[in-house]
């Protein structure tokens, strides 16, 4: 259970409306790069530009992560988790 705080957001950033860069997207699954922007391309996660920087929704992260069992990176977590 340890590892599962590895993927929680933040105390303050707990928000299912937050938008998230791709690299705290990285961060927040424990996916690299490339499977980030995979994620992104295909369709799987939801973004937008805004400017030059890239934005992911949580909340679409959050989907996924879910319709995948509750793993996030190669780590399952409880339902609250990621």
């Amino acid at each position: 259970m340890a590892n599962a705080t590895k993927c929680a957001a933040p105390e303050g950033k707990r928000g299912r409306d937050e938008r998230m860069t791709v690299i705290e997207m990285q961060e927040y699954m424990g996916a690299s790069r490339s499977k980030a922007y995979d994620l992104i391309w295909s369709g799987e996660i939801d973004s937008y530009r805004l400017g030059r920087k890239l934005l992911v929704s949580r909340a679409s992260v959050d989907a996924y992560i879910e319709s995948r069992g509750g793993v996030c990176g190669s780590v399952k977590v409880d339902t609250w988790g990621c």
